[in-house]
Formats: structure tokens, C-alpha cells, sequence
């Protein structure tokens, strides 16, 4: 049986083994080798651990880094941050420009800033602001969005919103009700004068009740679809309704 050390603590280039602890503390460029599991562990600066993390709660905050995978009740970053492995947690909050080479599964992720995954993202409730990248799938019940995202896989919520400041990318997105809307901003006007075209592009888009701008997609498949200004669509396939404002066009209309 591993017997708990109590707490750990390094400030500026000290180094520790890894270990079972109550609390581990890791500022400048301290470092931990091996798995830590704690209650809480706080890495701030260019501290790193080199191993996995297992704890209630874990903050990072600066240029640091933990190499492995992280399991937590609370995941909460800002800054420069990486984790090398897979984030499991009920709650992941993350704000700067983090990545997690991994895959990220939580019941709420919520990002200001700019976020990367290497793999998957999987939560209950997913909300962002600024750009959120993917290289696999993001599976959310509920999704919210504001600023630009690119993900390679599939995009996928029952209840879809998302809000366009610059070009966006998803190859697929599939949902109940799905929203998609240019935001209109300072910034997405100093966009459009440096020439950067503002839309979302995918190959389909599949849901009940569809409603999109500034859109440019292959197919749209719904029940009752909504074309607002700036959309290009090459085919459209509805079932109940189908309303395109004079601003889109659409190559192809079919009702099922």
C-alpha cells in the first residue's frame, strides 16, 4: 500500500519524484518525475510533471506542462499550457493558448482563448469563445460558440449554436437544431478590410431545424431549413419548409 508524503512544494528549478501526496505546488521551473496522484496540484511558470496526474482538482497557469494524461474533478488552465496525454474531467475550464495532445471528455468544457486538441472532445456541455481546434470529433448535447473553430471529424449536438467572427471549418455537423450566425463586431469589420472572409465551410450539415449564414457546404439535409444572407449550398434536401434569403444561393433543391 503507497503511503501519502503529505504536501509538496518547488519553487525555481528544484526537482521531486512523483508520488501519492496531498497537495503539490510547482512554480518557475520546478519538476516532478513520475505519476503524481493529490488532492490538488497547482503548476504554475515553466513547471512540469513527467508523468500522468490524478487528482480533485489540478490548475495550471503559465508556460507549463504536464507530460501524460490528467484525471480530475476540476481542470481549470490559462496561458501557454499543454498536457501530453488524454483530460478526463467533470469539469474543464481553459483560457490562453493551451493544447492537450490527447482527447478531452468532461461533462462541462467551456475555453476563452485559444484551445487545442489533438484527438476528440466529448462533454455534456461544451461552450467557447476565440478558436477551438480539433483533430477528430467534438460530440457535445449542447454546444455554444463564438469566435472560429476547425474540426477535422465530425461536429455533432443536439442543440447546435454558433456564432462566426472569422473562417470556420468542420467536415461534418449533424444535430436536432442547429444555428449558425455572422457575428457583426468591430473585429469581424476590421476582418472583412483586411480581405478575410467570415463563413463557415463543411461538406453536410444534418439536423431537424436549420438555420444558417454565411455558410458554404456541399449539402444541407433537414426538416425545415433556413438559407439567412451569404450561404452557398450545393444541394438541399428538406422535408417540411424551405425559406433562402435573396442574399444565398443554392445550386440544387429536392423535397423529400
Amino acid at each position: 500500500m503507497t503511503t501519502k508524503r503529505g504536501s509538496l512544494s518547488i519553487a525555481g528549478a528544484g526537482k521531486a519524484s512523483g508520488g501519492l501526496y496531498e497537495r503539490v505546488t510547482i512554480s518557475g521551473a520546478g519538476r516532478v518525475e513520475g505519476d503524481v496522484e493529490a488532492d490538488s496540484v497547482e503548476i504554475s511558470g515553466a513547471g512540469k510533471i513527467v508523468g500522468k496526474v490524478k487528482a480533485n482538482r489540478v490548475e495550471l497557469a503559465g508556460a507549463c506542462k504536464v507530460v501524460g494524461a490528467v484525471i480530475a474533478q476540476e481542470f481549470e488552465a490559462a496561458g501557454a499550457w499543454k498536457v501530453g496525454g488524454d483530460v478526463q474531467s467533470e469539469r474543464f475550464k481553459a483560457a490562453g493558448a493551451g493544447s492537450v495532445e490527447g482527447s478531452v471528455q468532461a461533462q462541462e468544457f467551456s475555453n476563452a482563448g485559444t484551445v487545442k486538441v489533438a484527438k476528440n472532445l466529448r462533454a455534456q456541455r461544451v461552450k467557447f469563445s476565440g478558436v477551438l481546434t480539433a483533430g477528430g470529433d467534438v460530440e457535445a448535447s449542447q454546444l455554444r460558440g463564438s469566435g472560429a473553430f476547425r474540426i477535422e471529424g465530425l461536429l455533432a449536438a443536439d442543440q447546435l449554436e454558433l456564432e462566426l467572427g472569422e473562417r470556420s471549418w468542420a467536415r461534418e455537423i449533424g444535430g436536432e437544431r442547429i444555428a449558425v450566425r455572422k457575428r457583426e463586431s468591430f473585429w469581424s469589420w476590421l476582418a472583412r478590410w483586411w480581405g478575410r472572409q467570415i463563413e463557415l465551410s463543411t461538406e453536410t450539415i444534418e439536423a431537424d431545424e436549420i438555420y444558417l449564414e454565411a455558410t458554404v457546404a456541399k449539402a444541407v439535409r433537414g426538416k425545415r431549413v433556413t438559407l439567412g444572407p451569404e450561404c452557398r449550398i450545393e444541394r438541399v434536401e428538406y422535408s417540411e419548409s424551405l425559406q433562402i434569403d435573396p442574399k444565398s444561393a443554392v445550386r440544387e433543391q429536392v423535397r423529400l
